[in-house]
């Protein structure tokens, strides 16, 4: 069984159209699979439209906090809520397409990686489109981690579509201290760090809107830059 997380903040604009472009292509992989939304203390109604839409299609699923407390803090509570033998998460606007799913599964069903990370670095086309600031400051974060840490090898450690193994869940998850942007490196660091073996998959964005991004490129850097600094903490020492 294949689990799709999805984490949510304010995505009332999305949600329609993800649900009617995911469900058809999750039809055809021939698998069983569910639908997570995982809502990060929305203050609009996307919650309520994810909730109609479970009662019309028994794969979708949403969990809802009480409070925003950050990316990180969605997909954590959705992956632990999965039921799949592999789950993937990915954006709540299909940023990365559908057929990128499709692959990654593929990919993580041979056994050979227990995670299947996206990387817009390694595809020709990965960041076409995309805002160059934001461009600049995801290739200056991951090329700061390489140099922090040179066993860190991963060319685009922030990029919003990764894969994962029901075990490899298992075993980092719980050791995650952080609720922010920074939980992917944090993910990876864990893998590293539990002998898990990782592959990249090179993907592009299909899908940006500047209007409905949540990201603050700033300000946003300051804080993964501080939640960082606790993973190493934590993890590192």
């Amino acid at each position: 069984m294949l689990s799709v997380v999805i984490p949510m903040y304010n995505e009332e604009k999305n949600i329609l159209r993800t649900v009617n472009t995911l469900i058809p292509y999750m039809n055809g992989l021939n698998c069983d699979y569910e639908i997570i939304f995982s809502d990060d203390g929305s203050r609009d109604s996307g919650a309520g439209i994810v909730s109609a839409l479970s009662e019309k299609y028994s794969c979708i699923r949403l969990i809802v906090s009480p409070e925003n407390r950050g990316k990180g803090s969605a997909l954590k509570i959705g992956m632990k809520k999965a039921v799949g033998d592999f789950i993937i998460y990915t954006d709540c606007d299909l940023a990365y397409g559908t057929d990128c799913i499709g692959k990654i599964y593929d990919k993580l069903k041979l056994g050979d990686s227990k995670l299947v990370v996206g990387s817009r670095a390694l595809h020709p086309q990965g960041y076409e489109n995309y805002p160059a600031l934001r461009r600049l400051i995801s290739e200056r974060f991951a090329h700061m981690l390489r140099k922090k840490n040179p066993s860190f090898i991963y060319s685009d450690p922030q990029c919003g579509i990764k894969g994962f193994s029901a075990g490899a869940v298992n075993a980092i998850i719980p050791q995650c201290i952080t609720d922010g942007y920074a939980l992917d490196y944090e993910m990876l660091l864990l893998a590293d760090k539990n002998g898990l073996r990782v592959s990249e998959f090179p993907v592009r964005i299909i899908n940006h809107s500047n209007k409905s991004s949540h990201v603050k490129p700033i300000s946003d850097s300051f804080k993964m830059l501080s939640e960082i600094s606790a993973i190493k903490k934590a993890h590192i020492g």
